[in-house]
């Protein structure tokens, strides 16, 4: 263990017991709510569910709740902030905003679907790149960990994120936020909240952050390669004509200009620095409509969910990530997703809950994702080609070459990927006898999703056979490799779960419980220059062959006629050495390349809440072995150009997860967590690796630890506050053969907060160690490249309430 990380984890240990005395005086522990301790969230901030009839805390599920105090203390802002606060929740921040890998219980991806879901206020978000997004406003976030898919249907095979904003039917007034910190970052956020009437109430804020960026690129002068600007705006409206409806009406909006992708390579003269000679860039617009909509009938609740979404995204990648020009990578994605669900669940106290529902969902989907070739890259495509020519001199000629004469050479196309899915679901709560319940749950899901690919190519080239003997030069040769077509697929899942559960009463419960989970398929879009460059190949034998043969009869029809001399027998036999020795390239077969099948998942797991010493010690814990099948996995494609995602044959996730929330005395209070996964590909073993690999980018460790510690004082500042925190991850494997890694890190956080009346001045640093880490790393071309994960930072934010 390096010195840094030595730092760093004694420095986790001791942060807990740095506020150990307190100064004025103190107020009653059950008064207290500014604290870390989590208490029972549903009791403190109310939220409306249209599926569930119980808070998290009573269902048969390992969950983690942060409320509005826990956000700030942790500076949640988004979701990668989550990482490693959730016991196996792991969510590196790299790339861009684009890029959600979310993971938890060794279950996740980086593209193409998602496999944890995610919810704003109960509206569903249907694409990973509109994931990562500004959650300031959130009044509370929960992470349900295991398959969701019963109430809440695909691409919930992992887990689930709710996001939940404040109800201006509870809370008025004008929130104000100014944030500075180094590395020239800010934010400012303002949100008004206000209730006109017992009728209606209504929210709107505005929120920009800077970020003058980490990270410069070299080849660029020294330019930042992760600058950012975001701008976003939201609205939430509740109206309750009567006393049995009520609606809530929410939009929001967010603008991204972003540089991102800052990877250094791990070897050469640029070793450890960004150096691209094209900037990259993230362009991304993004538009949230919901309208939740509820009808108290009596003994059922009848609700009506119904969502719009709207991404419209650019991405620009220099994919070669060198000071060389050799190609470049970018994707236009414009999408258009509605949902609609209705559910009806019972209001009795009986001992049968239940509740039904249906749900239907379509997203139109185009997207353009072409690899440019600029000249450097020409030039090295052209020595992969002519690497595979054959040399024709032990047969009497010579060796062949190509040399290609596009100045720049787009590959990749238009891609429209229309997805249905429909769903019917329904579940029930049994009280067996006192304190033991049963639930038993299924889902029926039908998903359709189809193709239109339109993907051309013109590729001009040469060709010559260097021969003393019948030299064949070909020039101004052209070929189109192009693909165009239709392809489409459909699968039905059905979705079982069971769970049974005891309670002790206030002291807590136990259960255990069965669940199906399952993460769409789908089409690989970034993989057609793959496509083409090997239909690219086989055009060329073609054009080559026809070319050739051409050539010698235009070349011996001008020759003097020779006695005993047959030209076409001569033309015949230059043709056939040529033609045997040619490669045989295969047309690709579209439709099996580009497609990967979905993901399914069981889970298995026991678990328990407690609740202890008159509630000032709650403790969560589980146990879990989850067997998934199709396992989609994301790896470079095989040129390097572009990320694709394949399914391995199955995976295997065992583990345990365990979180503690503890008042130590009315002023301190510690929480810690910690989450052990075993994640491997089953039956993926070889010669030279014969045990099972893990699974990338699932960490075997994940941990959190923090305490706060408030002094009450009767002067000015009502209110001094001490947060320190700590969290780490790793072992992070990178790859599918497990070559790159990170070892477990650790990071250290503190914050001071000082509060009077309304206004409220922290006082924060992150990574206080500067603790060195990669966020990201992958191998490509035979290259490694990394992207460093944040240095310490520093800042000040200052809040108000009016």
């Amino acid at each position: 263990m390096n010195r840094t990380k030595k730092q760093s984890s004694f420095l986790c240990i001791l942060c807990l017991f740095l506020p150990l005395k307190g100064i004025g005086a103190s107020l009653p522990f059950d008064n207290e709510t500014d604290t870390l301790s989590i208490q029972t969230m549903d009791e403190v901030v109310v939220v409306s569910t249209p599926k569930e009839h119980a808070s998290l805390r009573q269902q048969a599920l390992s969950y983690s709740s942060y409320g509005e105090t826990q956000l700030k203390l942790k500076d949640i802002n988004n979701i990668k902030d989550l990482t490693a606060n959730v016991p196996g929740l792991f969510i590196p921040n790299y790339g861009s905003r684009l890029t959600s890998s979310v993971y938890l219980r060794g279950v996740g991806s980086r593209i193409g679907t998602p496999a944890i879901g995610m919810y704003i206020d109960d509206i569903p978000l249907a694409n990973m790149s509109s994931m990562d997004q500004d959650l300031s406003d959130a009044d509370r976030i929960d992470v349900l960990r295991g398959p969701q898919g019963t109430l809440f249907g695909r691409n919930t095979i992992g887990g689930l994120i709710r996001v939940y904003t404040k109800n201006p039917m509870n809370y008025q007034g004008t929130d104000i936020m100014l944030s500075g910190a180094t590395y020239f970052n800010a934010r400012a956020r303002v949100t008004h909240y206000h209730r006109l009437s017992d009728r209606f109430a209504f929210s709107a804020g505005l929120s920009y952050e800077h970020k003058d960026g980490f990270f410069e690129n070299q080849a660029l002068n020294g330019q930042h390669a992760d600058r950012s600007d975001d701008l976003a705006v939201r609205w939430r409206g509740i109206f309750r004509p009567s006393d049995k409806v009520r609606l809530d009406l929410s939009a929001r909006y967010q603008w991204t200009k972003q540089g991102g992708y800052p990877y250094a390579a791990k070897e050469g003269n640029d070793a450890g620095e960004v150096a691209y000679n094209r900037a990259s860039k993230y362009r991304r617009n993004l538009l949230s409509v919901g309208l939740n909509a509820e009808h108290d009938l009596g003994s059922i609740m009848l609700t009506s969910t119904t969502g719009f979404q709207f991404l419209k995204d650019d991405m620009f990648m220099d994919q070669d990530f060198t000071r060389q020009d050799l190609y470049t990578l970018q994707q236009k994605q414009n999408s258009k997703t509605f949902s609609e669900e209705i559910a009806v669940k019972s209001k009795n106290k009986k001992r049968w809950q239940w509740t039904s529902g249906v749900n239907f969902q379509y997203q139109w989907l185009k997207t353009e994702a072409p690899v440019t070739f600029y000249q450097e890259g020409i030039d090295w495509l052209s020595g992969i080609i002519n690497s595979s020519l054959p040399d024709l001199t032990s047969k009497g000629m010579g060796p062949m070459s190509i040399t290609l004469n596009n100045d720049v050479m787009p590959m990749g196309g238009t891609f429209n990927t229309p997805t249905l899915n429909l769903g019917i679901f329904h579940q029930s709560t049994i009280e067996i006898v006192k304190n033991l319940s049963l639930d038993l749950g299924v889902r029926l899901d039908y998903e359709h999703y189809k193709m239109a690919y339109d993907a051309p190519g013109n590729v001009d080239f040469d060709f010559a056979i260097n021969s003393a003997h019948v030299p064949i030069m070909l020039n101004d040769l052209n070929i189109k490799p192009t693909f165009q077509g239709k392809t489409s697929k459909h699968n039905w899942h059905v979705l079982p779960k069971a769970s049974l559960k005891y309670d002790f009463g206030k002291t807590g419960n136990v259960y255990a419980s069965v669940s199906r989970g399952y993460r769409s398929g789908g089409y690989n879009v970034q993989m057609f220059s793959d496509l083409l460059q090997t239909e690219m190949r086989r055009q060329m034998m073609g054009a080559i062959d026809a070319g050739a043969e051409a050539y010698l009869n235009n070349l011996f029809s001008r020759m003097p006629s020779i006695p005993g001399f047959n030209p076409q027998s001569h033309i015949d036999m230059i043709m056939g050495r040529i033609r045997s020795s040619m490669p045989v390239v295969e047309s690709p077969d579209v439709a099996q390349a580009a497609y990967y099948k979905p993901e399914t998942a069981w889970n298995y797991e026991i678990g328990s809440h407690l609740n202890l010493f008159d509630g000032r010690l709650k403790a969560d814990l589980a146990a879990f072995w989850i067997e998934t099948r199709n396992l989609q996995l994301s790896q470079m494609s095989e040129s390097g150009m572009g990320r694709i995602t394949v399914n391995a044959n199955r995976s295997r996730s065992i583990g345990m997860e365990a979180s503690l929330q503890a008042y130590i005395t009315d002023d301190l209070s510690v929480n810690t967590s910690y989450g052990y996964t075993h994640a491997t590909l089953r039956h993926s073993g070889n010669e030279e690796h014969t045990s099972d690999y893990y699974v990338p980018f699932a960490p075997q460790h994940t941990m959190s630890v923090g305490a706060q510690y408030i002094w009450h004082t009767r002067g000015w500042l009502q209110h001094i506050s001490l947060y320190t925190g700590c969290k780490g991850a790793g072992r992070i494997y990178w790859t599918r053969e497990n070559d790159l890694s990170q070892p477990f890190y650790a990071l250290l956080d503190a914050k001071l907060t000082v509060t009077h009346n309304d206004l409220e001045l922290s006082l924060w640093g992150n990574n206080l160690t500067d603790t060195h880490y990669d966020a990201f790393s992958f191998a490509t071309r035979g290259k490694v490249f990394f992207q460093k994960g944040t240095p310490l930072q520093v800042g000040i934010d200052l809040r108000l309430k009016l």
